[in-house]
């Protein structure tokens, strides 16, 4: 009889996906992707034709799932695109975004819990402005099929949503290739995402939890 294998730590999961994601980066086709990723997450909610509505996106990382594309196609299509800044604490700020402003090689700037505007200059709109988004976009390195997912450890993407509405849509980002198989760690701190998009255009609504849309 063999010894049970020890279940890998979080640390053990993050350190792994981040070296997956490292080699997936290197070959992805940015423009493809970023293209894919918009239609893919446009596909959530159905009625954007209908109304204007708040988005909450990232700005990504050259290593992540672009996001410059998404963010544009939904400015252009005339909705309010907030976008997080990282503070020194890890509290995430809020500012809009700005059409042309927004690209694929965004930087990660933390700035003093004090302060009340961006380098740019644009005003933020305090660390609650997730409540009344009807769709919130988050950076991950992976997630199940039950909407666990893993971020880079700092935790502030757990402490933001709890400013969300209830029942407003989560959905995570993934480079195809990324999402996991087996269930992974959660804590009581952790929060559940909705589902994820994939730079395959691939969309997964998390399961057993309540499903996004139709």
């Amino acid at each position: 009889m063999t010894a049970a294998e020890p279940v890998p730590s979080k640390r053990d999961i993050r350190q792994a996906a981040r070296r997956r994601r490292a080699e997936l980066a290197r070959s992805v086709d940015r423009d493809r992707a970023g293209a894919a990723v918009a239609e893919a997450v446009l596909r959530f909610v159905p009625e954007w034709d209908e109304e204007r509505l708040r988005i909450a996106v990232y700005e990504s990382l050259p290593d992540e799932p672009p996001t410059g594309p998404l963010i544009e196609a939904l400015l252009s299509a005339g909705h309010e695109v907030i976008v997080p800044i990282v503070l020194d604490d890890f509290t995430l700020e809020w500012t809009y975004a700005a059409e042309g402003t927004t690209g694929d090689q965004a930087t990660v700037t933390r700035l003093p819990k004090d302060a009340t505007s961006s380098a740019d200059g644009r005003v933020w709109l305090g660390a609650e402005a997730l409540r009344g988004c009807d769709l919130i976009v988050t950076p991950g390195l992976s997630v199940d099929s039950h909407g666990t997912r893993i971020g880079q450890g700092g935790g502030c993407y757990d402490r933001a949503l709890r400013h969300r509405d209830v029942g407003t849509p989560v959905v995570t980002l993934l480079h195809e290739g990324e999402q996991s198989e087996s269930d992974l760690p959660r804590e009581p701190h952790d929060a559940v995402v909705d589902g994820y998009a994939t730079t395959s255009g691939r969309v997964v609504r998390a399961a057993p939890d309540q499903p996004l849309g139709t």
